[in-house]
């Protein structure tokens, strides 16, 4: 390939070098680039004569192509951010939805403000010191069931180093924030909306910090702060500082780690001079690794939940992924991994029926969660009447999914085995999204095919069974994603029952609707999104036995 590459950059270079002095270019014509790098662009296309001259700058692009990757990155954060900013203006005239402060009656005295006088926020440093180690106690707990990718015990020590390598303010906001809002103590809720107010200023100011780590902790405050606002039913906000990671870690570049290809150092470029210093040693470079593929599963999860469009393309050449699955940070103590060994097209592969040996608990949620992201999008595609062409396109991919997700399913640990090895929140997550896969796979096809019926009927039941078998009540904490699929499952099992087509025996149907929802009843008491869910299935649930003469 790079003796290719290198005859083809000669023959480009001696045949087009009268055409790029005596070409001139009208202002606004040069790629990207080159613009950036304020030099001149001969304009060839599909790759202009500095950019193949530069192989750090194979991604040639040029603005007339449409929006780049990039800026449809910033177009999402601006338009969530406008959308926030009216969503957080109660007197905001155009828009009848705001957020409350539901904590505001609760508010310590010592940091309450005068009405109508700005204060500024207290830092954490502020807190008394009996209350900053409550707050870290409590996250430390639960810090692998919140999207905490950093090696816990080197954050725990950071806390008495020297000044500059104490955690940034925003990582240390979100820690407190989580380590407040799971504690079991009333007397300090008060001081949630205080840290949240604070962690949310420092992470919009993150950036701007002085700290040699302070891009990978920018992308572990903003996954925190994401998965905060999701359990909190804010879903919005939690979209918003998930694509603020994602722009993150695809600047920096963290998913090109160990990448066999060569590829360009701004090829994404979101407004972040996101360079990373080489790592210290192979349990950094694991905090990095394992920093995308957190990110990743946040967006695969929340995007396909609600249909939008992933901020992730597997097969496009500035986001394919080209670096090691992850393993649990613990590992990275232990492996033994050669400075030359490289890896390419990770995802690709995975979806193409490759076989891999990581089955690391992070990469078995990482694996479910592209598989429910892929299986959610490929069954969405779906339409009665498609073209010959189109239709032999659609069962193709089908097929190969399928194949992949039922093989995914038949090696994954047993529920019992995984949570020996982890825990019951995330073994639910991990085999709950693993089930899922395959129904939305099948979804479209529910009241059409007695087949595709039995795979979405073996699904309800499995998920059913992994219900059963934890005390979902006694889970402190659990990935808010849950919520949505237990949701979507109690839906179709409604749509199975009001639909009466007898896919199975007797009441079964509605036997494992009722566990769902008793689930969902146990978890809407401490889950503030499951609450939301409720209201609304407990409407289709009402309708749905109507419609059947079960009620």
């Amino acid at each position: 390939m790079s003796s290719s590459r290198e005859a083809n950059s000669s023959s480009r270079g001696s045949s087009s070098s009268s055409s790029r002095s005596s070409t001139h270019l009208h202002k606004g014509s040069a790629c990207l680039n080159c613009r950036r790098r304020k030099i001149k662009c001969d304009g060839l296309r599909p790759v202009c004569g500095p950019c193949l001259a530069s192989p750090g700058f194979s991604d040639c692009e040029y603005s007339d192509r449409g929006v780049t990757r990039a800026q449809a990155l910033q177009e999402q954060i601006s338009v969530l951010q406008s959308r926030i900013q009216d969503l957080e203006q109660p007197g905001h005239s155009d828009s009848s939805i705001t957020l409350s402060d539901p904590y505001n009656r609760h508010r310590p005295a010592e940091f309450a403000s005068a009405p109508g006088v700005s204060q500024p926020l207290p830092d954490i440093i502020d807190f008394p010191i009996e209350y900053r180690q409550r707050f870290l106690q409590h996250f430390v707990q639960q810090s692998n069931e919140i999207g905490f990718f950093l090696d816990i015990s080197r954050f725990v020590e950071s806390l008495s180093s020297s000044s500059r390598a104490q955690p940034s303010t925003a990582l240390l906001s979100a820690v407190y924030l989580w380590g407040i809002h799971l504690s079991p103590i009333s007397e300090l809720s008060g001081y949630e909306p205080i840290i949240l107010q604070r962690t949310i200023q420092a992470v919009a100011q993150g950036l701007s910090t002085r700290h040699p780590q302070i891009i990978l902790q920018c992308i572990q405050a903003e996954v925190l702060l994401a998965n905060y606002f999701f359990r909190n039913g804010r879903v919005l906000e939690g979209k918003y500082h998930t694509t603020t990671a994602v722009s993150l870690v695809l600047s920096a570049r963290l998913h090109r780690i160990r990448s066999a290809e060569p590829t360009s150092a701004n090829s994404l470029d979101v407004g972040v001079e996101a360079t990373l210093p080489p790592p210290a040693d192979l349990v950094e470079e694991g905090e990095r690794i394992n920093a995308f593929w957190t990110v990743l599963i946040l967006n695969n999860c929340w995007s396909a939940a609600d249909g939008s469009p992933s901020n992730i393309s597997y097969t496009a050449p500035d986001a394919r992924v080209d670096l090691p699955w992850p393993l649990d940070i613990a590992s990275y103590h232990q492996v033994n991994r050669s400075p030359q060994y490289r890896t390419s097209h990770t995802i690709q592969k995975f979806l193409a029926y490759d076989t891999d040996d990581c089955n690391s608990i992070i990469a078995l949620h990482a694996k479910a969660s592209i598989l429910y992201e892929q299986a959610s999008r490929v069954g969405a595609k779906f339409r009665p009447g498609m073209q010959q062409q189109e239709a032999a396109r659609f069962f193709a991919s089908f097929s190969t999914l399928e194949r992949v997700i039922q093989r995914f399913l038949e090696g994954l640990p047993s529920p019992m085995t995984m949570a020996a090895q982890s825990s019951p929140g995330t073994t639910v997550v991990i085999h709950t999204l693993s089930q899922m896969s395959m129904i939305q796979l099948h979804a479209p096809f529910l009241a059409r095919n007695p087949s595709s019926r039995g795979r979405i009927v073996a699904g309800f039941r499995a998920i059913v069974q992994i219900i059963q078998g934890f005390d979902i009540s006694r889970c402190l904490f659990m990935d808010p994603i849950v919520g949505v699929l237990w949701a979507n499952t109690a839906k179709l099992l409604m749509q199975e029952i009001s639909g009466g087509q007898g896919a199975v025996a007797g009441n079964e149907p509605l036997q494992l609707l009722n566990v769902i929802m008793s689930a969902i009843t146990a978890g809407a008491s401490h889950w503030p999104l499951l609450e939301a869910q409720l209201t609304d299935l407990s409407r289709l649930y009402t309708a749905a036995m109507q419609t059947s003469g079960l009620q």
